[in-house]
């Protein structure tokens, strides 16, 4: 390496200062010097002992430098911070032969980089010298936000006060003040019967010591949506904001819940699509390709089961498809904007209002405060649904379709999603529940017309078990232990004493609800069905956070209704109520060994 290119080496045995670097242009030291206090403050404030301060954090008066503006005894200085960062105090000598000849004119122009550059290139003169000559081991800034101000210069009051006490040079000047003030005991301005007191004008008032308390700006960290570009229009010049996303129109179609004809097809612009895409033989793994080859996985998984959530079939979807699920669904199924089969897809021609059946696939969406889903392993544990189960039989098939733990409930672990289909709930408690009161209630535990709340399921049982599934997740969330003793309170309490005021409610929405088909195209969308509208590249928002519309049924815990006398019901929990009267510690002790053995045969 040439010996000019290494760096030239100085001694740093050279004296520690601290310096003071203000927002200014400074041509008056003297000047600059006194409007931070003189030469005596910053010193007291230099040999300071406090230096606990920092730049984020408010100083003491004993280690602040105090920048004032103007001469006002009310103005609002701007205060300094604190930082020990060391930095080096160079100097740079440059040739006067290499200077540009118009630098004595205003030498602010020229910068140091653009000085040495200059006399680089000029021949025939020395060449710059560097020297080290201290090291900076404190320095005080004003970076903080000056407080707002208020000009007292009209300000009688103010102006009589600094001539009269802070500029005041003798002893008489002082008493004259107070007692024109009457000492400042019973002013006339508080027994002012007109009321002149009370009207908005100026009262020549003394500005507050402090007006804003925040010393910093606040980093908002505005960046651009990067899906997102400015297009200026070529006629009217004007410049709009337009998405860059290569969006498709999915046409799924939606109805409300009392809206009574089932849609039997879809879109007429799915039809044609669908047309294009038979009529012709895309290459293998195309776009195209693809996307028919899902819509015919969708339609066979449907002829198994016509009822899914969305979440379900993302799960089981073979791997080279799964990004077009979304798509393929609108040629396939509908959707319930409301009601008890709301969130699911739904195949084209089946109506669940039609057959008690369809019982089993009514979902239950919750909110729950604080809810933050895990991202789940790989490796998790699948199971065949109950659904699938009752579908094979009802059928005559023997397709074992294994979906995820994480999308169940299962009153132990915390699930991936809030939203679930009755008959795939998996908690022991209420598996045991709807056996129990199927048994109890016989033929009245399916309603002969379904319900706009609780479809075709007895209004207790689907109160017992929307109770108890939001009690559990509010403790999973809180990673707590369930209390057995809450839930047998939730199971013996009867909810059937106003249903029928209940049901005066859901019959007043139902004659507000929409009563037509509704197609995701310019007029007919809905808020919470935005994100289905459209596909990119973006991850797509999940039904249950979409779930914000009117219709939606939050299903909260009632303290009072669970601390209520209980309803007997001739169940397991009746017999518990009934030990926990004869022995309470008896009762507690064996709720908590059921609870025990029931978490277990879950783990198994």
């Amino acid at each position: 390496m040439p010996k000019n290119d290494i760096a030239e080496e100085h001694s740093m045995d050279i004296p520690h200062v601290t310096a003071v670097e203000l927002p200014l242009i400074v041509k008056n030291v003297d000047k600059a010097i006194s409007m931070i206090g003189g030469k005596q403050r910053i010193s007291e404030v230099i040999n300071s002992h406090d230096k606990s301060s920092n730049l984020t954090s408010h100083t003491t008066l004993e280690n602040t430098l105090e920048l004032r503006l103007r001469n006002d005894p009310f103005h609002h200085p701007i205060q300094s911070s604190y930082n020990t960062s060391e930095k080096i105090l160079v100097k740079v000598s440059v040739p006067k032969k290499g200077l540009p000849k118009d630098y004595y004119d205003d030498p602010s122009r020229y910068s140091v980089k653009e000085l040495l550059e200059i006399n680089a290139a000029t021949e025939n003169t020395p060449t710059h010298r560097t020297q080290p000559v201290a090291i900076i081991d404190k320095t005080y800034s004003f970076k903080s936000i000056a407080d707002f101000q208020v000009s007292t210069k009209n300000n009688s009051v103010v102006q009589d006060f600094n001539n009269s006490i802070l500029e005041s040079k003798n002893f008489e000047t002082l008493r004259q003040y107070f007692d024109n003030k009457n000492h400042f005991n019973a002013m006339d301005d508080f027994n002012d019967t007109s009321k002149e007191y009370f009207k908005d004008i100026d009262h020549q008032l003394p500005p507050p010591p402090i007006l804003s308390p925040i010393r910093f700006p606040f980093d908002f960290r505005y960046q651009k949506n990067p899906f997102t570009t400015a297009v200026k229009d070529a006629e009217s010049g004007e410049i709009r904001v337009v998405s860059t996303k290569n969006s498709v129109k999915l046409y799924t179609k939606m109805i409300d819940y009392n809206f009574n004809i089932v849609p039997d097809k879809p879109a007429v612009e799915l039809i044609d699509s669908l047309s294009q895409l038979t009529s012709k033989a895309y290459p293998v793994n195309s776009p195209e390709y693809l996307l028919l080859k899902c819509i015919n996985w969708t339609r066979d998984i449907f002829d198994l089961k016509p009822i899914w959530l969305r979440k379900q079939l993302e799960d089981i979807v073979p791997e080279d498809i799964r990004r077009y699920v979304k798509q393929a669904l609108p040629y396939v199924t509908f959707i319930y904007k409301s009601g008890p089969w709301r969130f699911c897809n739904v195949k084209f021609g089946v109506d669940p209002k039609s057959d008690k059946s369809f019982w089993i696939y009514q979902s239950e969406y919750f909110r729950i405060p604080g809810l933050r889903f895990v991202v789940p392993k790989e490796n998790t544990r699948r199971m065949v649904p109950n659904t699938i189960i009752e579908a094979n039989k009802k059928n005559k098939t023997n397709q074992e379709i294994e979906v995820s733990e994480y999308l169940f409930f299962n009153g132990v672990t915390l699930p991936s999603t809030v939203t679930y289909q009755i008959g795939d709930i998996v908690d022991l408690d209420i598996t045991t529940i709807i056996e129990n009161h199927r048994k109890y209630f016989g033929r009245d535990f399916l309603r002969d017309i379904p319900d706009f709340q609780d479809g075709w399921i007895n209004r207790q049982t689907m109160e017992v078990i929307r109770r108890i599934i939001r009690y559990k997740l509010n403790r999973i969330v809180r990673e707590e232990s369930t209390d057995q003793n809450k839930i047998y309170k939730i199971i013996n309490t009867d909810y059937t004493a106003n249903e029928d005021q209940v049901m005066e409610g859901d019959e007043e929405n139902g004659k507000n609800a929409e009563q037509t088909v509704g197609k995701d195209t310019d007029n007919g969308n809905d808020n919470e069905n935005e994100n289905e509208n459209e596909i990119g590249d973006t991850n797509d928002n999940d039904n249950e956070e979409e779930a914000e519309d009117d219709d939606d049924v939050d299903v909260g815990v009632d303290e009072e209704a669970i601390n209520q006398e209980p309803t007997p019901l001739v169940d397991e929990a009746n017999i518990m109520h009934k030990l926990d009267q004869m022995n309470e510690d008896a009762s507690s002790k064996l709720s908590q060994l059921v609870g025990f053995i029931k978490q277990d045969i879950i783990h198994e």
